[in-house]
């Protein structure tokens, strides 16, 4: 027999509506969602990329699901390239909400002869890690700066 799901919208009418009616980061994610709040301690969730086709608000949200279960006792392993879901977990660390001893981070990357090197990293109390690893950040930061100069060099070529 055929079954549908029916999500709460988040806006004023909190209708609920089919799943196949919202974002696809709604759809996307159900299975990270259902995963974390059913894995029980000693269990491995691993997810690749939780926060493609997730909107901001909802990768730094993901992060508290994630927290959620690693104080449960499950193990979570995350591939991301999402410094918002970072930040999210170094804010519930920063709160208390889970001790940095939970939380691991590794950066994968290339060294001068191809070969692969780890730079793992712990937390401290306050969710701080220290340096960004080479290249992790500078994306955003090189492209913020980019559009500032732009809006500068044009309002200086304006009479």
């Amino acid at each position: 027999s055929a079954f549908e799901v029916r999500v709460n919208r988040a806006d004023e009418s909190k209708e609920d509506v089919s799943i196949a009616d919202v974002g696809r980061g709604v759809y996307a994610s159900l299975p990270v969602v259902v995963a974390l709040a059913h894995a029980n301690a000693g269990q491995l969730v691993y997810i690749e990329e939780p926060e493609i086709h997730l909107h901001p608000r909802a990768q730094v949200k993901l992060a508290n699901l994630i927290v959620e279960a690693a104080n449960r006792g499950v193990q979570v392993v995350i591939e991301t390239h999402s410094s918002l879901l970072l930040t999210g977990i170094q804010t519930e660390v920063a709160k208390g909400t889970i001790t940095p001893d939970k939380i691991k981070l590794h950066w994968f990357h290339l060294n001068e002869q191809g070969a692969t090197e780890v730079d793992s990293r712990d937390l401290d109390e306050q969710g701080r890690w220290g340096d960004w690893p080479i290249d992790f950040d500078d994306v955003a930061m090189d492209a913020d700066l980019a559009f500032l100069n732009a809006i500068d060099n044009s309002a200086a070529s304006r009479p």
